[in-house]
């Protein structure tokens, strides 16, 4: 059984209401929005490692010029 659908089946009943409340207003079952929510996830976590690398790059630049 995949992952994403271990996650559904386990999940607390809570957290399985909200999940259903969300596929019924989107239009897409359970395992879609968590596939969805984990890639949206993903995808802020790489621009937060981006945001950092430009950071630290953009000081470097910046005490190179003070230098």
């Amino acid at each position: 059984m995949p992952v994403t659908e271990r996650i559904v089946i386990d999940a607390d009943p809570s957290i399985k209401k909200m999940l259903s409340e969300i596929s019924e207003a989107y239009g897409k079952t359970m395992k879609d929005v968590v596939c969805s929510l984990i890639e949206s996830k993903y995808k802020e976590l790489q621009l937060r490692k981006q945001g950092e690398i430009s950071e630290y790059l953009l000081n470097l630049s910046l005490d190179n010029l003070k230098n």
